[in-house]
């Protein structure tokens, strides 16, 4: 569910971001093996558990859309993208690879902590063009985005790095440290006290210096969140900045995350439940959809349709 904002920043924030957190152990009730109900919304808190740092706690979702607010990105897609077709053809002028130059912040306090090597960056980057190209899995699609590390920026600043997840701690260190234009990633690892959250695109042209990913520090390769440590947080929050919802957005209804090729899914996913099935249309949860909320080592793929959704945000806000 999303959190009701009380300022014009933060409310901009909801309908432009999306999250991704950890429920610590034992806090979450399993699933129904199979759902009898229809038109479930992530809206609902079925639908939407906070999903935080072990320890942590959080009433529902960050910034996660509501079913209005996704209805109306959609319309606002759909007439973007019938401009671009119109303009540069059905093939929407893509280039068959598109090349993503990544500007990484590493956000960390005055005693060092948070202060990721240069190699645990290298791996994110390894990580995230494995992901996307399709390398762990032979039902993954080659999505054909490729992330190249343009440069590194290190910010010893105590208030960015502790209090990055406020809608004026935010603004604050993105504001002032934010390079590139909507076709640039930027990347910033800190102490979220989720794993991380990102904006859409759709956000970009009304708040170009929010855009971006922000990631804990610990979800990095390497890093030290049990589970969530392989890299994968990062690649989950790129695929909210290309322009994907969580495989269960929408939950059982026909919409669901308006992508065709991934199963309706009522509930987001903890560990690795193979089998897991909670809406009564054919298929199992996607929980190794990197747009689902399971461990690192469960994820392995992303879809064609959402190969598809991506390039056609990317022609529609980012080319």
């Amino acid at each position: 569910m999303s959190l009701q904002r009380s300022v014009s920043l933060l409310a901009s924030l909801a309908t432009a971001a999306a999250v991704f957190t950890v429920v610590p152990a034992g806090t979450v009730t399993a699933a129904p093996t199979q759902s009898d109900v229809s038109g479930v919304l992530c809206e609902t808190d079925e639908g939407s558990a906070a999903r935080v740092r072990p320890g942590e706690e959080h009433a529902g979702e960050r910034n996660e859309m509501t079913a209005k607010q996704a209805a109306a990105a959609e319309k606002d897609f759909q007439a973007r993208l019938a401009a671009r077709k119109a303009s540069a053809g059905p093939d929407l002028g893509i280039q068959a690879v598109t090349t993503i130059p990544v500007v990484f912040h590493v956000v960390y306090a005055t005693n060092g902590t948070g202060n990721v090597t240069n190699t645990q960056i290298n791996q994110q980057i390894a990580e995230m063009n494995q992901d996307f190209a399709g390398g762990e899995s032979s039902q993954a699609s080659n999505t054909e985005f490729q992330f190249t590390l343009q440069t590194v920026r290190r910010w010893q600043n105590n208030s960015w790095f502790n209090d990055p997840d406020s809608a004026s701690g935010e603004a604050a260190m993105k504001s002032a440290t934010h390079e590139g234009d909507a076709g640039v990633l930027n990347i910033w690892s800190t102490n979220t006290s989720y794993l991380g959250y990102a904006t859409f695109p759709s956000s970009y042209a009304q708040d170009p210096e929010l855009d971006g990913v922000v990631m804990q520090y610990g979800s990095m390769p390497g890093g030290s969140i049990t589970n969530f440590n392989l890299g994968k947080t990062a690649s989950h929050e790129t695929g909210h900045w290309l322009g994907l919802y969580h495989t269960f957005q929408g939950g059982c209804s026909s919409t669901n995350d308006r992508v065709a090729d991934t199963p309706a899914q009522r509930t987001s996913t903890e560990g690795c439940p193979e089998g897991k099935n909670t809406c009564p249309a054919t298929g199992v949860d996607p929980i190794h959809n990197y747009m689902d909320y399971s461990y690192d080592s469960c994820y392995n793929q992303f879809t064609p349709g959402q190969t598809t959704r991506m390039k056609s945000q990317w022609a529609a806000y980012r080319a």
